[in-house]
């Protein structure tokens, strides 16, 4: 056992809940970084876009150490390898298509669409790596174990809302496992590796939508397959609790 499952054991999960809860507020409520963002502005040392950034990096730079605080170098840097392939995919494809499409920049100027994709990398980041710790810092068993000890209604929903948070949160585990597949067999992780002969790459605008359209195909696939995999599995351990309760009335 490492000395990281000793901390997340040693504290109550409510104090847990709590402490995440807080720490995410500035996602949820935008509260204190905003405060701090108008601060820097008013000083007339920053432009709000740099304010912005400056702010949003040291609570990136927080974020990132309490992962690793929690999980671990390794899991710090599975988390930051994911967020950091899907904010740039999702910031490439972003520009692209309101390249191609400028109706879909509703009259925006190019910087303020350059300021908005900035604020999405950002954003994805640093929450992707906060809300897979969120989720990994309880245990689904014990939920599913406590849950089962309740009566009533109350014991039938809270046994269908446990099995939900496990299926999300192997959910999780799952992505990060393909992640690292999709890394062995692309090292690039974006761009396709077209080649026409050995040693020379070529891309061309054909073959990228190809591989897009079948990457996207393929992660759906996977995820689903995998995800769902487990869940009769999860479904017989909760009838088996239910059959022990019942058994014992």
């Amino acid at each position: 056992m490492n000395k990281h499952t000793d901390i997340k054991k040693a504290m109550p999960w409510w104090l847990k809940f709590l402490l995440l809860l807080i720490f995410g507020l500035p996602g949820i409520s935008g509260w204190p970084t905003g405060l701090f963002v108008l601060h820097l502005q008013k000083t007339d040392l920053f432009t709000p876009e740099i304010a912005f950034i400056c702010v949003w990096g040291t609570y990136a730079c927080c974020v990132w150490m309490v992962v690793l605080l929690s999980a671990g170098i390794n899991k710090l840097l599975t988390y930051l390898g994911a967020a950091f392939t899907l904010a740039l995919t999702v910031s490439i494809l972003g520009a692209l298509m309101r390249g191609f499409f400028p109706i879909i920049a509703a009259g925006m100027s190019k910087e303020a669409i350059s300021f908005k994709l900035i604020r999405i990398f950002i954003n994805i980041i640093v929450f992707l790596p906060y809300s897979v710790l969120f989720i990994n810092s309880f245990s689904a068993k014990r939920l599913i174990d406590n849950v089962a000890q309740l009566g009533g209604r109350y014991r039938t929903v809270g046994l269908h809302l446990a099995l939900a948070f496990r299926v999300f949160q192997h959910t999780g585990e799952v992505v990060f496992n393909l992640f690292e597949i999709w890394t062995e067999e692309y090292p690039e992780k974006i761009l396709p590796r077209n080649k026409n002969e050995l040693g020379v790459r070529w891309y061309s605008p054909v073959k990228i939508l190809v591989w897009v359209w079948g990457s996207i195909h393929a992660w759906i696939f996977a995820c689903i397959i995998h995800t769902f995999e487990p869940i009769p599995a999860m479904v017989e351990e909760i009838e088996r609790i239910n059959r022990a309760q019942n058994s014992e009335r």
